[in-house]
């Protein structure tokens, strides 16, 4: 039993490589060059869509942060508006002190121009009165100093006739 299991020592003599031809020598080289320029372009793509796909990621951050700068923008014309809008309600309401004012001035010249007796007087209190400027007028200190020193002459002092009531006088 131990020769079935016995290797023979010598190895059988092996036939000699074939030799290929000189055409089979050259369409092997060709196509080795054709592998290798086929795996140049392979790799070439390769870095080409990489390039690609980082150009779209770039671009998408390109994106959000274009979107995202629109939004602030969007919320910076919305408080911008908001703003404005509110200068526009300050600036109204500070025409709206000012009518007031020039209206109670004017109700306060028709009083004073009524207190007078004679055509005389009564031109005297119009030129006094014409003497208010919009400079005085506007500045609430200035406006009944003026009254008081100019007009006092006209006013009986019994009468007391206030200037204007300070309640109608705010700063403007």
């Amino acid at each position: 039993m131990e020769d079935i299991f016995i290797k023979p020592t010598t190895e059988p003599k092996s036939k000699p490589k074939r030799k290929l031809t000189e055409k089979q020598l050259a369409s092997l080289a060709q196509g080795r060059e054709k592998m290798r320029l086929k795996r140049e372009e392979n790799k070439k793509k390769a870095e080409v869509k990489a390039g690609v796909k980082s150009d779209k990621e770039t671009s998408k951050a390109l994106k959000e942060h274009n979107t995202i700068k629109k939004k602030g923008l969007k919320e910076k014309r919305k408080t911008l508006k908001q703003i404005n809008k509110e200068k526009e309600a300050l600036h109204l309401q500070k025409l709206q002190k000012q009518e007031k004012l020039e209206d109670n001035v004017s109700s306060y010249r028709a009083e004073c121009l009524s207190k007078a007796k004679t055509t005389a007087e009564y031109r005297e209190i119009e030129s006094v009165l014409d003497g208010i400027t919009p400079d005085i007028l506007h500045d609430k200190e200035k406006l009944k100093s003026y009254c008081k020193t100019s007009m006092s002459k006209y006013i009986k002092q019994s009468e007391k006739l206030e200037t204007i009531p300070e309640s109608d006088i705010k700063e403007v």
